[in-house]
C-alpha cells in the first residue's frame, strides 16, 4: 500500500491555528462549492435531518448548507479552536440557527453515538489523515450514519500537472514529505494515491452504491481559475514549508528560493496547469443494518 504506515509525527501538515490558513480555507471552500455544488446531484436530501462535516475549518460549507436546508441540523467539527470560534461567530453574524460547531480531532474517536447522522461530509482531509487513520475514520463514519445514510468525501492528489519546473519540484517535495509521514498510498511518484484506493476503502468500511466523480481545474495563465489558484498556492506553499523542513526533504533556504521561482513561473503568460480531484460517496445499506441488528 504505502512505503510507510507509521503515524505522522505532527499529523497536520499546516498550522491549524493560523489565521492565514483560515482565510485560505474559506476561499477554497467557496471555490469548490461553485465548481462542484454543495453535494452530489444524485444525493436526495429530502429526509436528511442531521448532517456532520468532518474537518470543517472555518465552517463555510456548513453555513452554506444550513442556509440551503433550514429544516436540518448541521454540525461541523475541527481540531482548530481558532477556526471553530470563527465559524461560530459567522453563524451568529449570519443568523444561522441550525448550525453548530465543536472542537474535535477526527483522527481520534468522535463523541457521537452510532446512527446519529443522515449525511457525513468531508473535503480535502488527506493533509492530516494517514494510511492507518483513513480506514478507521471510514468505519466510524459508517457507524455514525443511520441506515440509508450517505458519506461523501472529496480529495485531491497533488498540486496538479504543470509546465512550471519549480512548481513541479515543489509538488514533489510535498508528496515526498507526506509519504515519509505515512500519508500516501503510493510507494513512489508525485501523487498521494487516495483516489486510487477511495472506492476500496469505502467498500471495506461497509458502504454500498458507491459513486465517483472526477473533476479538473484548469488554472493556466489567462484561465478563470488562475488567479484564485495562484492566491491559494501562494499561501499554501508558504505555510507548508515548516512541514517540509521538519520531514527533512529540504532546507529553509532551498525552499524559499524554490517558492519564489514557483510563483514567478505561475505568473508567466505561457504557464499551463491542471489539477485533478475526486468526489466519492457511498450509502449505508438499510438491509445490511437490519440483518446486523438481528444477528
Amino acid at each position: 500500500m504505502s512505503a510507510s504506515s507509521s503515524e505522522p509525527v505532527s499529523g497536520y501538515q499546516l498550522d491549524a491555528e493560523n489565521a492565514a490558513e483560515m482565510a485560505r480555507l474559506t476561499k477554497q471552500a467557496r471555490m469548490l462549492s461553485t465548481m462542484l455544488g454543495l453535494f452530489p446531484g444524485t444525493v436526495d436530501l429530502t429526509h436528511t435531518s442531521r448532517v456532520l462535516d468532518l474537518g470543517c475549518g472555518p465552517g463555510e460549507w456548513i453555513l452554506e448548507m444550513a442556509r440551503f436546508s433550514p429544516a436540518s441540523l448541521f454540525t461541523g467539527v475541527d481540531i482548530s479552536e481558532l477556526m471553530i470560534s470563527y465559524a461560530r461567530h459567522c453563524a451568529q453574524e449570519r443568523q444561522v440557527s441550525n448550525a453548530q460547531f465543536q472542537v474535535m480531532d477526527v483522527r481520534r474517536p468522535l463523541a457521537f453515538p452510532n446512527a446519529s447522522f443522515d449525511l457525513v461530509h468531508s473535503r480535502f482531509v488527506s493533509g492530516f489523515l494517514s494510511v492507518t487513520t483513513w480506514p478507521s475514520l471510514l468505519r466510524e463514519c459508517f457507524q455514525m450514519l443511520r441506515p440509508g445514510g450517505v458519506f461523501c468525501n472529496t480529495e485531491f492528489e497533488s498540486l496538479g500537472v504543470t509546465t512550471s519546473l519549480a512548481l513541479t519540484r515543489y509538488n514533489h517535495l510535498i508528496v515526498q514529505a507526506a509519504r515519509q509521514a505515512g500519508q500516501c498510498f503510493t510507494p513512489e511518484g508525485d501523487q498521494y494515491g487516495i483516489t486510487a484506493v477511495h472506492a476500496r476503502l469505502f467498500q471495506e468500511a461497509g458502504f454500498q452504491q458507491i459513486e465517483q466523480q472526477a473533476h479538473v481545474i484548469n488554472y493556466s495563465a489567462g484561465m478563470p481559475a488562475h488567479q484564485a489558484i495562484y492566491d491559494n498556492f501562494r499561501t499554501l506553499m508558504k505555510l507548508i514549508q515548516p512541514f517540509l523542513v521538519r520531514q527533512g526533504v529540504t532546507t529553509q533556504e532551498e525552499i524559499e528560493v524554490l517558492y519564489t521561482r514557483a510563483l514567478e513561473e505561475m505568473e508567466a503568460e505561457t504557464f499551463c496547469a491542471v489539477a485533478y480531484f475526486q468526489r466519492i460517496w457511498g450509502r449505508k445499506s438499510e438491509a445490511r443494518n437490519l440483518l446486523s441488528s438481528i444477528s
